[in-house]
């Protein structure tokens, strides 16, 4: 019977296919617009998930400078903030597999032993740095324990920094970079790295990394008020763990001053994925309403149909159909106008979200591209709730008719 219901419905919005297809427009750029822009924030969400989970993600926690909020009266006995020493007597603590100090400066004044000069973010760092955020080598080598030991001054390049520099593929290795009064030797050039929407006071690729040590000699001021931890656990289950012992230990080193900040980037990510969650919701709440207003189409549409179709219902219900059978006819006519339009649109979706995951790739090659596929369910279930929806008053108005009334019809 239902597969009969199908055929009839399939027919008649075959013959008016125009018009059929000016209904389903509406439907069509609402599921395509729900697919697309939910697709296109999920891509967005999993490249800048992919980008923090390569450097520990929730497993991060990170240590800076703040103003005191108990025992101030003794920050002035003491040495404010993070000092050098405080790295080593944390590096032991349980749970905790690295420890970095650096110091981040930015837009530093740079110039070059070819004469040129431009701003470059300039980062004092120890040996673990480089590796610690997922840096590597394209030639030369990095900073190194003797490097900071020694107070030597070498420094590491960003690709894009040398290339501004020296000009594209250029050999930088021992050019010589000045800053703050130093004149850093390069030894090792970065290979270009993609890390889409995070940074911690740097630009990836216009880096210059030297031992902080040695900057120190020079930015001892900048170095001391500025200098940053970040810590890499062996799971965000024991991160409360971590912190809990890292602000004994500080405590105990600073006197009872209460002169750093500690972040866990654990309670942090989880809180931005439940903004992103629902700004996600939103976004396909606000692309739903073309969906509305392709069922008020539906509504008027079908309402026309009955009106054309007077005669055929009354001769229908003369040969033994029944209100329900001519109510069902209906209903089905606007799901299956509704479910295709809502299908087709989903498809584009589909379709526009790997397009442009193609053009966004071509930029930023990081990017990771996702159909949503909790978008397209729920776009094409949409589509078909809307037809059942508001085709259910003129399926009404058709199982009502009189037909001996409607046989007399002209229509």
């Amino acid at each position: 019977m239902w597969l009969e219901y199908l055929r009839i419905a399939w027919s008649v919005l075959r013959g008016n296919l125009f018009r059929s297809a000016l209904t389903i427009a509406s439907i069509v750029i609402g599921a395509f617009s729900i697919v697309l822009m939910t697709s296109l924030a999920e891509s967005g969400l999993s490249t800048l998930s992919r980008s923090f989970e390569e450097l520990g993600g929730s497993r991060l926690i990170s240590v800076w400078r703040k103003n005191p909020e108990s025992m101030e009266n003794k920050q002035a006995s003491y040495s404010r903030g993070l000092t050098r020493l405080d790295p080593p007597a944390i590096k032991n603590i349980p749970h905790l597999l690295t420890t970095i100090s650096f110091v981040s400066l930015r837009h530093k004044p740079l110039e070059a032993d070819n004469g040129k000069r431009l701003p470059g973010d300039v980062v004092a760092a120890d040996a673990e740095f480089l590796g610690f955020f997922k840096y590597k080598l394209s030639e030369g080598r990095g900073l190194d324990d003797h490097d900071l030991r020694e107070h030597a001054r070498v420094c590491v390049i960003g690709s894009e920094l040398a290339d501004s520099i020296w000009g594209e593929g250029e050999n930088v290795l021992g050019r010589i970079v000045t800053f703050s009064g130093l004149h850093c030797r390069i030894v090792g050039r970065l290979q270009k790295i993609e890390r889409w929407g995070i940074g911690f006071g740097w630009e990836w690729n216009q880096v210059l990394v030297a031992p902080i040590d040695t900057v120190a000699d020079h930015e001892s001021v900048m170095i001391e008020t500025g200098r940053r931890l970040f810590m890499l656990t062996d799971g965000p289950q024991n991160n409360e763990i971590v912190k809990r012992i890292l602000n004994a230990v500080l405590l105990e080193r600073h006197h009872g001053v209460d002169d750093f900040s500690i972040f866990d980037f654990a309670k942090r990510l989880s809180g931005f994925y439940q903004v992103f969650l629902i700004m996600k919701v939103i976004v396909g709440l606000l692309a739903s309403i073309s969906l509305l207003v392709g069922g008020v189409g539906i509504m008027n549409i079908m309402l026309v149909s009955v009106s054309e179709r007077v005669r055929e219902i009354g001769i229908r219900k003369a040969l033994g159909a029944t209100p329900a059978d001519i109510g069902r006819q209906f209903v089905v006519e606007a799901m299956l106008l509704s479910g295709f339009g809502g299908g087709l649109g989903a498809a584009l979706g589909m379709g526009g979200t790997l397009l442009g995951g193609i053009v966004i790739h071509h930029f930023k090659p990081s990017w990771q591209t996702h159909i949503s596929e909790p978008a397209v369910t729920v776009a094409v279930v949409s589509a078909v709730l809307i037809g059942l929806i508001f085709g259910y008053w003129p399926a009404k108005n058709a199982s009502e008719l009189d037909p001996v009334t409607a046989i007399r019809t002209n229509n």
